[in-house]
């Protein structure tokens, strides 16, 4: 479902947060985008884009940025700048163990995604653009829900999803990245609600980034 939106909240950091990034992810992530309020962010500028169905090509290769939704999303980031960049995905629950898997640095040269609890995965954005359109300084955050049109009675059950515990943990996340007005409030958000998770993007970043690359 398309959607923007634009928040000004006097000043502060600059804040992109993007759903329907490529498939029909839009779909779900309008769910959490709509539901944000005035009051869940910090001051400065925020700007909500949710996208309409797109193919799929995924933002690990390079060619989904020569895509027209690619261009997009580049030129978004080129235009407002943000401080703080959030993309909205969604997954097929049924490739939970492969995304978590640290086999993912083996097979497409990339960290998993760290399980946030709930089903709820969270990673850094694309390398392709990580270091190219922004500094060490930007927060640069992909979270992943599983997908609302892959979702059924059967799957529900086989794989113990509760919506409304997922669904609470993915929009706190969001409102965390949402509300805290700079990088250091951010960071220490996360180390006191999830530590253990920070602890392994300290060691994702390293190995993709280098040593003194922030976990963000």
């Amino acid at each position: 479902m398309s959607y923007f939106r634009h928040i000004d909240n006097g000043e502060g950091s600059t804040k992109l947060f993007v759903g329907g990034v490529h498939g029909n992810e839009g779909k779900t992530a309008f769910k959490f985008l709509d539901k944000l309020k005035e009051e869940d962010f910090s001051k400065g500028q925020i700007f909500i884009y949710n996208f309409d169905k797109s193919p799929y090509i995924s933002t690990l290769d390079e060619k989904y940025f020569e895509s027209p939704m690619g261009k997009t999303i580049l030129e978004l980031i080129e235009d407002i700048k943000p401080d703080f960049y959030t993309e909205l995905h969604c997954y097929n629950i049924k490739n939970f163990e492969k995304l978590t898997s640290m086999d993912r640095f083996n097979t497409i040269g990339v960290p998993p995604l760290i399980d946030m609890g709930n089903h709820v995965l969270m990673g850094s954005i694309s390398p392709i653009i990580r270091t190219k359109y922004f500094s060490v300084n930007n927060i640069c955050k992909t979270l992943e829900f599983p997908c609302l049109d892959k979702l059924n009675d059967d799957v529900v059950a086989k794989y113990n999803f509760d919506m409304d515990l997922s669904f609470n943990t993915y929009f706190n996340i969001l409102k965390t990245l949402a509300m805290e007005p700079n990088r250091k409030s951010y960071e220490n958000k996360m180390v006191e609600l999830y530590p253990k998770q920070v602890d392994l993007a300290i060691d994702f970043a390293k190995k993709i980034f280098g040593e003194f690359f922030p976990p963000y």
